[in-house]
């Protein structure tokens, strides 16, 4: 049992978005983007964005990958959002949280620690808001998520 503080239900959370959590063809996201457990996330009442994507670049960017990999956008919703997917998410009904998990080059960073399956993973990708990294002089706009 772990002893991370929960994040309450009003804060705002981001999850990086890579090249790779986006499929061009199907025009969605990635359920690898939040499949697994102890998922990783950002606070925005810690961090502001802008300082995020530079954490995420510096720690995703993967320029030996084949194809290469980068961060391109960042994905928000609200705690409370994320907990009402999980449990109104049918056929299994699902008890998320987010916990409050700062490492030395994260401060924001935080977790949701239950297993995500890929059909509620599909759920929370489609309740983002998408923002691009402006930080950049060209950003990818948003992805197009059917």
């Amino acid at each position: 049992m772990n002893n991370r503080p929960r994040c309450a239900g009003h804060e705002q959370i981001v999850r990086a978005i890579r090249s790779a959590d986006y499929d061009e063809k199907k025009r969605r996201l990635s359920s690898g983007l939040f499949k697994g457990k102890e998922i990783s996330v950002s606070r925005l009442s810690i961090l502001p964005l802008n300082k995020l994507f530079l954490l995420f670049h510096s720690e995703l960017d993967r320029q030996e990958k084949n194809p290469p990999t980068k961060v391109k956008w960042a994905g928000e919703m609200t705690v409370s959002t994320l907990e009402s997917i999980g449990r109104n998410y049918e056929p299994a009904p699902t008890g998320l949280t987010v916990e409050a998990d700062p490492t030395e080059r994260n401060p924001a960073h935080a977790v949701i620690p239950q297993r995500i399956t890929t059909g509620l993973a599909h759920r929370i990708n489609r309740a983002l808001t998408i923002h691009s990294d402006s930080s950049v002089s060209h950003p990818d706009p948003p992805p197009l998520i059917s």
